[in-house]
C-alpha cells in the first residue's frame, strides 16, 4: 500500500514543502493493486472517529460517484452516466490533497460511451474532486451511517402515556404556517414521536388541507382530497358512524398507505368522541424483548387488508410488523376493522393468532396510550404508519362532532424534513 498526501507532479511522490502545506490534512494510501483507496484524517480534526479512525472506498464506487459536471448535470443534479459504464479494472493513476477535498485521476475512461455523449468521458485522465464532507462524512462511514446521516433516519423516542404526557407538541398555528422555526418543531417532532397538535386553527373548511400543503402535497384516494368524520346514515366506513372506533392505522389494504394524517376539528359538542393514540414502535419492542418468537411470525406471516363496499374493491397483504433493514426503516400494519380472511395454511392459524393476540394486548394497554379530546381548532397531524389512532363512542343526539381531514405520502414528509434539518444545520433560521 502507498501513503502520500498528494502530487501533481507524480503519481505518488510529495515535495517536502507541499507535504508541509498539508500536514492537517488527511493520509490517503492506495493499494498495490488500486483495488482500494483508503483515507485517515488527523486525529482531532473533524472527520476523526475512533471507532473508525480510517475509511476505505473502492476505486470503481469513486468513480461512479464522481460529482463533477461531466458525471453530475450543474442544474438538474441528475447522473450523467449509468454505473455498469465505468470499467471493472479501473485504477488510479495520481492523486491530490486540497484543504476542499480530494483530487483523483484516473486510468481509463467510462465504457460504452454513446456518440451523443461528451467523448472526454471516454479518455483516461478524468479527474474527480471529491469533498471531504462527502467521501468522510456523508458516504464514508458504515452503511448505517451513511444511511443516517444523509437520510436523517433518526431513531424514534418511543412512548407511553406519561411520556407523550411529558412531550406532547403543541404548536400556534401561525408560528406553524408562517416561520420556519415552528415547521421545523413540528417536522422534528413527527419523526421522533409520531405526532403533534396545532392550536388556533381557522375553523374554515379547507384549512386542513393549507397545514398538509406546508410539509407537502396531499394524497388524493377515493374518499377525495380531503373528508369529512362525521356520524352519518348508511355510512360506508366504520369512522363515519358514532360508533367506537379502535386503534388503527387507514388505508392497509392499498399498495403505498399515507405516511401522515391529520384530522381537524371543526366542531365538537358531543358527550365521547375521544381520540386515543399509542405507539406501535413501543408495542414492537415489548414484544420483541417478551415474546421473540411472536414478534418473528408477525415478521413474516401475511395478513389480509382489504376495502370492498359500493363501488371500490381493494386487497393487499402485508405483514403487521415490516422490517427494512436496505432503509433502516420498522413499519406496523394494524388496522382491525379493515383485515380480511388471512390467506394461511391450517398449521400455521394458531401460532398466527397467538402472536396477533399478544401483539394486540399491548396496542390496549391504557398506561401506553395517550388520549385527548379533540377542540375545535385543534389539528393533531400523526405518522400513520406508527401511530395507532382511534376514537371513543360518543352521542350525536346531544350535540355535533365534525373533523376534516386528509393524507400526505411519507415521501412528501421525509422531503421536507431532510431540507428543513439541513436549512437549521445551515443557520439560515
Amino acid at each position: 500500500m502507498r501513503s502520500l498526501h498528494a502530487s501533481a507532479w507524480s503519481p505518488f511522490a510529495v515535495p517536502v514543502e507541499q507535504q508541509e502545506l498539508h500536514k492537517d490534512l488527511p493520509t490517503i494510501q492506495i493499494a498495490k493493486d488500486s483495488a482500494s483507496v483508503t483515507i485517515s484524517p488527523l486525529k482531532g480534526s473533524k472527520y476523526y472517529s475512533l471507532e473508525q479512525p480510517t475509511t476505505t472506498l473502492n476505486p470503481i464506487w469513486l468513480r461512479d460517484n464522481c460529482p463533477c459536471p461531466l458525471c453530475i448535470h450543474p442544474s438538474t443534479r441528475q447522473k450523467l452516466h449509468a454505473s455498469s459504464q465505468v470499467p471493472l479494472d479501473i485504477s488510479v493513476s495520481s492523486v491530490q490533497v486540497y484543504p476542499e477535498g480530494l483530487e483523483l485521476t484516473w486510468s481509463k475512461g467510462l465504457d460504452d460511451v454513446g456518440d451523443w455523449e461528451e467523448p472526454a468521458k471516454s479518455r483516461p485522465g478524468h479527474k474527480s474532486l471529491y469533498s471531504w464532507d462527502m467521501i468522510l462524512g456523508s458516504y464514508g462511514g458504515t452503511p448505517s451511517e451513511h444511511r443516517q446521516q444523509t437520510r436523517m433516519n433518526h431513531d424514534p423516542i418511543l412512548w407511553d402515556k406519561k411520556r407523550m404526557q411529558d412531550k406532547v407538541l403543541w404548536l400556534d398555528y401561525e408560528e406553524y404556517m408562517t416561520t420556519p422555526e415552528g415547521l421545523y418543531k413540528g417536522l422534528k417532532q413527527l419523526q421522533e414521536y409520531g405526532l403533534f397538535f396545532l392550536r388556533g386553527v381557522p375553523t374554515e373548511d379547507d384549512q386542513v388541507a393549507t397545514v398538509a400543503e406546508r410539509i407537502g402535497h396531499l394524497r388524493h384516494t377515493f374518499y377525495g382530497r380531503t373528508w369529512d368524520v362525521k356520524s352519518v346514515p348508511n355510512a360506508k366506513n366504520i369512522a363515519y358512524t358514532n360508533l367506537n372506533l379502535g386503534l388503527h392505522m387507514d388505508l392497509l389494504y392499498m399498495e403505498a398507505p399515507p405516511g401522515l394524517q391529520l384530522l381537524h376539528s371543526l366542531e365538537n359538542s358531543v358527550p365521547g368522541g375521544t381520540s386515543i393514540f399509542m405507539d406501535s414502535f413501543k408495542a414492537v419492542e415489548l414484544l420483541k424483548q417478551e415474546y421473540p418468537e411472536d414478534f418473528e411470525i408477525l415478521t413474516k406471516t401475511p395478513t389480509t387488508f382489504h376495502y370492498r363496499n359500493g363501488d371500490h374493491h381493494l386487497h393487499y397483504n402485508r405483514p403487521t410488523i415490516a422490517l427494512d433493514r436496505m432503509n433502516d426503516t420498522l413499519t406496523v400494519n394494524y388496522a382491525p376493522p379493515f383485515q380480511g380472511p388471512v390467506e394461511l395454511p391450517s398449521e400455521q392459524t394458531k401460532a398466527f393468532y397467538r402472536a396477533l393476540k399478544r401483539f394486540a394486548g399491548y396496542i390496549e394497554r391504557p398506561d401506553l396510550q395517550f388520549r385527548h379530546t379533540m377542540r375545535p381548532g385543534e389539528c393533531m397531524v400523526f405518522a400513520n404508519r406508527r401511530v395507532l389512532h382511534a376514537r371513543t363512542a360518543f352521542d350525536p343526539s346531544k350535540g355535533n362532532r365534525h373533523l376534516k381531514g386528509c393524507y400526505v405520502d411519507l415521501d412528501m414528509f421525509k422531503d421536507k424534513f431532510r431540507t428543513t434539518m439541513q436549512a437549521k444545520a445551515d443557520g439560515e433560521f
